[in-house]
């Protein structure tokens, strides 16, 4: 078949844990020295890994190098491939070992777009796909937040991590090298918010060879801690073109610590956001389950082929499964069970202890030797651009009030995130450093630029960020309280 030959070219891995390297640590790269004793970093960034863990590193690379070296002489797979396999007509796991934030959610995209739709007469339950991602340090907020309300922009700018705009729904997250993404997606009609989490939850709460936290779904399909209810996972959702996924992250050894404070806004300092059109994140308490990310990927995978497989067989035969595996073996060779074949994988298609037969699923690895098709690239670098990330925000207003020299700013901040304008308001008792008249002279400026940009088009309109706005305001100590507060940036 045409398409066994293509999945010939491909590197495949199916049922074995993915091996990467641990100890790295989580915005180890992005500190800034300047910050480190004001937000108590400073033993964070010079952390080191323990006695044991270098023992487990060391045993690790020895136990992968014979993997390496098979994987040298591997064809690197060309866009045409991916772009292939990301069409088979059957259920798909893929592993990307991208670090890359708006890469991997390109990804996503693309993967989810070139899924198969399901044909009603077609026997197989689902083309199914089930992705998994490890990003670098950075926040994600759901396609309809508001940054300045969500996030602490100052502190995000200090680190140098990156701010992302899905394209979900949802709340906002920290993604770091302890928290693993996955995205289950299938079709519209199969659309439910607790299947996939409980498919999660039995996965990891059946993993004899572990000591994760038991987990348990609560009543809004959240993936919670069986005993406190700590939240571990966050979750958001899409549903369109007939088709539908849940993704979310997985805490299993995140630096919960540094979580908080990026999403922690000190309102008294940053400013207080009314932000009446946009979808405000649920505070939750939140805690790790203790699993690797190869393990949490290795369980997930397989509790996704059990899933797959009790619906094909409930499909295929309703009276049972007994009678589906004798059907089965009358049958030619499945699509799974060749590609298995092709590749050596039987070995890893075990059969469960329950009635129900276990799949394997066919997974495949995206790696820094895959060329990306060009409308991935062009899809994560539409996902940089400070249009999409801040612009798209709702319109809002910011109020900053500054005690030392006594008045209040609001900013009235329209949709594209261009400055409406901005009202001052002072105290009746004028006890400030700088007179009223001082400070009003010190945003005349500012104003004219807001007034003459109403005739212009949005693109030459002024942005709200931190710089763009402190740089029309002629006092330099506002000028700078200004910009910091915004987002860090005067």
């Amino acid at each position: 078949m045409l398409l066994l030959r293509l999945l010939a070219q491909y590197p495949v891995r199916c049922g074995k844990r993915y091996i990467r390297r641990l100890g790295s640590v989580p915005f180890q790269d992005d500190l800034d020295p300047l910050e480190d004793e004001a937000f108590g970093l400073e033993d964070f960034k010079h952390y080191e890994p323990t006695e044991q863990t270098r023992k487990q590193l060391k045993n690790i690379e020895t136990a992968v190098s014979a993997s390496d070296s098979v994987q040298e002489h591997v064809q690197p797979s060309g866009h045409r491939d991916l772009e292939a396999i990301s069409k088979i007509r059957s259920p798909l796991a893929v592993v990307s070992k991208l670090s890359n934030p708006f890469l991997n959610l390109a990804i996503e995209d693309y993967i989810y777009n070139n899924m198969p739709f399901k044909n009603t007469q077609d026997k197989k339950a689902t083309f199914n796909r089930l992705m998994f991602y490890v990003n670098s340090p950075c926040v994600v907020i759901g396609k309809n937040q508001n940054p300045w309300k969500e996030v602490n922009l100052p502190l995000l700018t200090s680190l140098r991590i990156p701010l992302v705009r899905r394209k979900s729904g949802g709340g906002t997250v920290v993604h770091d090298n302890g928290n693993v993404n996955f995205s289950f997606m299938t079709s519209k009609h199969q659309f439910d918010r607790f299947t996939f989490a409980n498919v999660v939850v039995d996965s990891v709460n059946a993993d004899k060879d572990s000591s994760a936290v038991k987990l348990k779904v609560n009543e809004r399909g959240d993936i919670v801690t069986d005993v406190d209810s700590l939240k571990v996972s966050g979750s958001a959702y899409k549903v369109s073109k007939g088709k539908s996924y849940h993704h979310g992250t997985m805490l299993l050894n995140s630096r919960l610590d540094i979580l908080g404070q990026l999403l922690h806004r000190d309102e008294e300092k940053l400013g207080v956001v009314d932000a009446m059109n946009s979808i405000s994140s649920v505070k939750s308490k939140v805690a790790n389950i203790g699993l690797s990310n190869e393990t949490f990927i290795e369980i997930v995978t397989k509790g996704f082929g059990n899933m797959v497989t009790r619906d094909e067989e409930l499909l295929e035969n309703p009276k049972g499964p007994a009678e589906s595996k004798k059907e089965v073996s009358e049958e030619e060779p499945s699509e799974i069970d060749s590609f298995n074949e092709m590749f050596n994988l039987s070995d890893f298609a075990q059969s469960s202890s329950t009635p129900v037969s276990t799949l394997s699923i066919p997974t495949f690895v995206i790696d820094s030797n895959v060329t990306l098709p060009q409308s991935i690239i062009d899809e994560a670098e539409s996902l940089k651009k400070w249009g999409w990330i801040y612009g798209n925000t709702p319109k809002f207003a910011h109020t900053l009030t500054n005690e030392k020299f006594k008045f209040s700013i609001k900013f009235n901040v329209d949709k594209n995130a261009v400055i409406e304008g901005f009202e001052l308001a002072f105290p009746e008792d004028d006890t400030g450093i700088l007179s009223k008249e001082k400070i009003q002279s010190s945003f005349e400026y500012l104003d004219q630029v807001i007034q003459q940009g109403k005739d212009q088009a949005v693109g030459e309109r002024l942005k709200y960020t931190g710089s763009g706005v402190a740089g029309f305001i002629i006092n330099d100590m506002i000028s700078d309280w200004i910009g910091e507060s915004i987002d860090g940036t005067s």
